[in-house]
C-alpha cells in the first residue's frame, strides 16, 4: 500500500491512504506531497503535478482553484502504469460558506435545473441517473466510470456466448450417417446405386463414388437476437469514444483563458489517452466471436428478453447503457460529475433564489422560461394584469453608439449577473444584482467597483437602474454598505444572501425596489 504524506501552508501534516477519502483540503489552499516512489508521477484530476525545487529539496506543489468537491488523485510509475489512486475531499472556504451550505446550494440547483451545475473544474459531486440532460464531460465521466467492468463483461460473453440451435442439411458420406429423417431417405433413394448400397451389393460403376446422404445437422448459431443487441451496444460505445475524443480536442482549443477557472488543456492528454485506449479495447472485442460473426447489429424485444434471462449478458448490457445514458437528476448514485467553480455555483444559486422570490411576490403572473444557446443565459418572464416582470441571468448590455433604446451601456459592453426589470401600470423599475463570492473587507470593497459601474453605465431606454447591489455569502466585510439606509441614499451597496439566511430578506429587498409590499 502506497501512503502519501501531505503538508499544507500551515505546516500541518496528514497522510493519504489509497481508496479512502481524505479530508482537510480547502479551495485555494497550498499543499505539498511527498512519498512517491522513484520515477513515479502524481496526477490530480488527470493533470500532472510538476515538481519544484525548494530549500528542503524537490517537492510536488498543488493548489486547488475555486472549487469544492471530491478530487481524484493517481500515482503512475515510469511506464504509465497505475500504482495507487486516492480521493481528496476539497471543502469550501470557511470564511465564505461551510460545506453544508454549499451542498444546500448544489441541491437547490439540481432541483431547479441540473444543467446549471455542469462545469470543467477538478472537483466532482455525486449525481443521479434520471432525465435527459447531458454534456461532453458527463459522457466522458460515464465512459471512464464503467470502462473496466464493461471490458471484463464483454470478454466473459466472448468466452461463453449464447447460442441458438439451427438446423441445416449437409451432404454426408454413407459411413458417417447415424440417423436420417424421411426426407433424407427419399432423396437418397432417388440416387443411382442407392438400392445396391442398401443391399450391400456392388456399385453400378466401379469408378463412381458412393452416393451421399443429405441429412439434417444441428449447428450452434451465435447470430441470435441477444448477441446482436450487445453488438449494437458495442458499436454505439465505439462511436461515443470517437465523438468524445473529437469534442474534447475542440473544447480545449476553444477554451478561453480565465484565472478563476481550472484550464481543461492541462488535463486533455490524460483524457485522450484513456478514450483512445478504451476505444482500442472495444475494437479488439469487436474482432472476437460472437461479435465478429454477427450479420447485423440490432436491438429488439427478442434480444432484450434473452439478455434479461442471462446474468452475464444482463450485466454487460446494464454497464453499456450506464456508459451511454444521459441524465443527472434523481437520487444520488455512485457516479459523479465535474462541477462549475464555487463562485459560479453561488452566482447561479442567487439567480434561482431571485426567481423564487419574484414568483412569491407576484403569484398571479404566468411565468415562462427562455434560454439562449449558452447554458448560463436564462430569462424568467412573468406576465398578466398589465404587469411584466423579468429576471435575467447574464444579460448583455451592448455598447451604445447613437441610440440608447433598449438595454444599453453608456460605455463598454457589460454583462451583469442578474437583472430584474418590472413594468407595472406603465411604471418601470430595474434592479441590478451582481453575485460576488467574497467576504473580506478588501475583496468586498474591490468588488464594489462593478456595482458602481453598473449603476453609472447601464440604461433601459435611457433610464438608469433604480439600484445596483452586490450579493455576498457572508456579511461583516463592509457593514455600512449592507444598511438599507445606505442603499436608499446611494442606490448601491451590498446585500447578504446565503442558504442560512431567511428568504424573507430577499423578498423585502426586491419588493422595496420594485414597488411591491411582500
Amino acid at each position: 500500500m502506497l501512503i502519501l504524506t501531505c503538508t499544507d501552508q500551515f505546516d500541518a501534516h496528514f497522510e493519504l491512504t489509497p481508496g479512502a477519502p481524505c479530508s482537510g483540503f480547502r479551495e485555494n489552499g497550498v499543499y505539498r506531497f511527498a512519498g512517491l516512489p522513484p520515477g513515479a508521477s502524481l496526477y490530480i484530476d488527470e493533470a500532472r503535478v510538476d515538481s519544484e525545487s525548494t530549500s528542503g529539496g524537490t517537492q510536488l506543489r498543488w493548489q486547488p482553484g475555486f472549487y469544492a468537491g471530491e478530487v481524484s488523485v493517481e500515482v503512475l510509475d515510469a511506464y504509465g502504469e497505475l500504482l495507487a489512486s486516492y480521493r481528496l475531499d476539497v471543502g469550501t472556504d470557511e470564511s465564505k460558506l461551510g460545506g453544508g451550505l454549499f451542498q444546500q446550494m448544489l441541491d437547490a440547483i439540481h432541483a431547479y435545473d441540473p444543467e446549471l451545475v455542469f462545469g470543467t473544474e477538478s472537483a466532482q459531486s455525486s449525481i443521479g441517473k434520471n432525465g435527459d440532460v447531458t454534456s461532453l464531460l458527463l459522457q466522458y465521466a460515464r465512459l471512464r466510470r464503467y470502462a473496466d467492468d464493461l471490458v471484463r463483461s464483454y470478454h466473459a460473453i466472448s468466452a461463453q456466448p449464447l447460442t441458438r440451435l439451427r438446423h441445416q442439411r449437409q451432404r454426408t458420406s454413407f459411413q458417417r450417417v447415424r440417423r436420417i429423417d424421411v426426407t433424407s431417405a427419399r432423396r437418397f433413394m432417388r440416387q443411382p446405386g442407392a438400392v445396391s448400397i442398401l443391399r450391400k451389393g456392388p456399385v453400378l460403376e466401379s469408378h463412381a463414388s458412393p452416393p451421399a446422404f443429405d441429412v439434417m445437422h444441428g449447428i450452434e448459431d451465435v447470430n441470435n437476437p441477444a448477441n446482436r443487441a450487445l453488438a449494437g451496444a458495442l458499436a454505439l460505445l465505439r462511436l461515443r469514444c470517437r465523438l468524445v475524443a473529437d469534442a474534447l480536442v475542440r473544447l480545449s482549443a476553444s477554451e478561453r483563458q480565465d484565472s478563476a477557472r481550472a484550464p481543461l488543456a492541462n488535463r486533455l492528454d490524460r483524457k485522450l489517452m484513456f478514450v483512445e485506449a478504451f476505444s482500442r479495447q472495444l475494437a479488439s472485442i469487436a474482432k472476437l466471436p460472437p461479435f465478429s460473426t454477427i450479420t447485423r447489429a440490432a436491438m429488439d424485444s427478442a434480444g432484450l428478453t434473452a439478455i434479461s434471462a442471462h446474468p452475464v449478458y444482463a450485466r454487460a448490457y446494464r454497464l453499456a447503457w450506464a456508459s451511454l445514458r444521459p441524465g443527472v437528476e434523481g437520487p444520488a448514485i455512485d457516479e459523479s460529475l465535474w462541477l462549475s467553480p464555487t463562485w459560479e455555483i453561488y452566482e447561479r444559486w442567487c439567480f434561482i433564489s431571485v426567481v423564487m422570490a419574484l414568483r412569491e411576490l407576484y403569484p398571479r403572473l404566468k411565468w415562462t422560461c427562455q434560454r439562449r444557446r449558452r447554458v448560463d443565459v436564462i430569462r424568467h418572464v412573468g406576465t398578466g394584469d398589465g404587469t411584466r416582470i423579468e429576471a435575467s441571468l447574464q444579460r448583455t448590455f451592448l455598447s451604445a453608439s447613437k441610440s440608447m433604446t433598449g438595454m444599453r451601456s453608456a460605455s463598454l459592453q457589460l454583462r451583469p449577473d442578474i437583472v430584474v426589470t418590472a413594468e407595472v401600470s406603465g411604471q418601470r423599475r430595474m434592479v441590478v444584482l451582481d453575485a460576488k463570492y467574497r467576504t473580506s473587507r478588501r475583496n468586498v470593497l474591490d468588488a464594489m467597483q462593478s456595482a458602481h459601474l453598473y449603476q453609472d453605465a447601464l440604461r433601459w431606454d435611457g433610464r438608469r437602474p433604480d439600484c445596483s447591489l452586490l450579493l455576498v455569502p457572508r456579511g461583516g466585510g463592509a457593514p455600512w454598505l449592507e444598511e438599507p439606509a445606505f442603499h436608499e441614499s446611494n442606490r448601491t451597496g451590498i446585500h447578504v444572501l446565503s442558504p442560512e439566511d431567511d428568504a424573507e430578506g430577499l423578498r423585502v429587498l426586491l419588493g422595496r425596489w420594485l414597488g411591491v409590499r411582500p
